[in-house]
């Protein structure tokens, strides 16, 4: 039993072996490509990131576009890697603080390769900016579609009484990447800086954030991504005219992503994790009411506390005092 434990426990931790503790290693500008939101729809262009994309050449490693096919008579939902999109939305929330404004991106991707803990298809990258009443980006969230691999990024515009107690402004260690504490945005307004993620290679994991200027900076491969909304995500076109939606809307995979079961997983973590679907991808409803929840630990008596649709519960949860 012990040896099996250890199993298990090099297995989860394998993926993410490796990855220094200090600042993370940028790879060769020309083996980049980012992805850059189009100014189609430039309220949620505005607040985008850049995602930076590690080895495009390889068709999982691009941000896609959620489509619909049918294969010997039966519907199949996959991601088109040669199309980017980004889909995004607007929500709104109020604490005793004040109001606030999440914009909500999400990017998905052909999969991770079977060689990943992650292993498995249609799988997604959510970015939550969340907004003060000013318009300033006070909080960046990332996470997977999964609600696993949660990170957080406070800004210089957050008050200081927001912060979780005893945070540190340095690099914070997330799952194994070293991702900055805190954002500075110094004197300049937010809309002369763009918000850059870089994404590791099979897993998409984010391994940096950074902020620039609205250009690209040189030497990158750059590709226009339009934004839609996310709604489009329940109403993909099919070649006989009907629509499918991205997610499954009857059964007891009601809300997930179609064709995102994990085996990995499943095998090394649903048992401990108490959940049978632990990391599968699904949809993230607007609130409790909407969707599946969509917890962010893994702790069984956490998840309603840790569901994201609630943000302000959510919030607190985690140590936010927005």
């Amino acid at each position: 039993m012990r040896l099996l434990l250890k199993t298990i426990l090099f297995l989860i931790w394998l993926p993410v072996a490796g990855c220094a503790p200090g600042l993370p290693e940028h790879p060769r500008a020309d083996s980049l490509r980012a992805y850059v939101a189009g100014n189609d729809a430039w309220h949620f262009s505005r607040h985008a990131p850049v995602f930076v994309v590690e080895e495009p050449g390889r068709s999982f490693n691009r941000i896609g576009t959620a489509a619909a096919r049918i294969i010997k008579g039966a519907e199949e939902v996959y991601i088109d890697p040669e199309e980017p999109t980004l889909y995004a939305r607007k929500t709104s929330f109020r604490t005793a603080r004040g109001s606030y404004s999440n914009l909500t991106y999400r990017v998905h991707f052909e999969k991770v390769p079977a060689t990943r803990l992650g292993w498995g298809k249609n799988v997604g990258l959510l970015v939550i900016v969340t907004l003060n009443e000013s318009g300033q980006p006070v909080l960046i969230t990332t996470l997977h579609t999964c609600g696993c691999y949660l990170a957080f990024t406070p800004t210089s515009y957050l008050d200081e009484g927001a912060f979780p107690s005893g945070w540190e402004r340095g690099r914070q260690k997330v799952y194994g990447e070293s991702l900055p504490a805190y954002i500075d945005y110094g004197d300049g307004s937010p809309t002369n800086h763009r918000l850059h993620l870089l994404l590791r290679k099979d897993t998409h994991r984010v391994m940096d954030l950074w902020l620039a200027d609205g250009r690209t900076p040189p030497g990158y491969q750059s590709v226009l991504a339009p934004v839609k909304p996310m709604k489009v995500l329940e109403g993909l076109g099919l070649p006989d005219g009907a629509s499918t939606s991205f997610y499954e809307t009857a059964g007891g995979r009601r809300d997930y992503v179609k064709d995102s079961q994990k085996p990995w997983e499943r095998l090394f973590m649903s048992w401990w994790a108490f959940d049978w679907r632990v990391g599968e991808d699904k949809k993230l409803g607007r609130d409790r009411e909407d969707g599946i929840l969509f917890y962010t630990s893994l702790k069984p008596w956490a998840r309603k506390a840790s569901d994201l649709r609630n943000f302000p519960v959510f919030l607190q949860y985690w140590g936010w005092n927005l």
